[in-house]
């Protein structure tokens, strides 16, 4: 699977949320995880059914951005402005090198100018705006409605064993 993380011994180490050190620290369950960018560390939470407390730096100013994400979504940002940048473009061949390396939090979306001068087409929502599995991008409007977008998983379950770089996993 391209861009997933193998050790020495051919185990999966990461692929979103990794065990290898990123600017996104993931806290939960005692735990201390990564994921590949900030809007990872929104979506595994819900996905995965934990609450997760994230710290990661803004990209503009280097000041780290607090917030504990439950599967229902953030509370406790900080600060209150913080931001999350999605960039706009084709589908990239490469996930993580393509897409997660331009998502990023900023410490509001007036510290995100440069980034979005660099990056047009590309947008920055508050963190509470940020998409989450089930949810469509929620508009700022509260009033206005907005359709939910499933996450589907496939229900089959997958070995793992074997797997390793150049060979892909498979059903059981």
């Amino acid at each position: 699977m391209p861009d997933t993380e193998y050790d020495a011994d051919g185990r999966i180490t990461g692929y979103g949320l990794t065990l290898n050190p990123t600017a996104h620290r993931y806290e939960t369950d005692g735990r201390t995880l990564y994921t590949w960018c900030a809007l990872d560390t929104l979506i595994f939470p819900a996905v995965l059914g934990h609450t997760a407390r994230v710290t990661s730096p803004c990209r503009a100013t280097g000041e780290p951005v607090r917030l504990t994400v439950a599967p229902q979504g953030p509370t406790g940002v900080d600060p209150p402005t913080a931001a999350v940048s999605l960039p706009a473009g084709q589908a990239p061949v490469s996930l993580r090198t393509g897409f997660c390396n331009e998502i990023h939090f900023f410490t509001g979306a007036e510290t995100a100018g440069d980034w979005l001068a660099g990056h047009p087409g590309s947008r920055v929502l508050s963190a509470a705006e940020a998409p989450r599995p089930g949810t469509a991008a929620r508009p700022a409007d509260p009033h206005r409605r907005h359709r939910p977008v499933r996450l589907l998983l496939s229900a089959e379950p997958l070995s793992m064993r074997g797997a390793g770089p150049g060979r892909a996993a498979g059903p059981r």
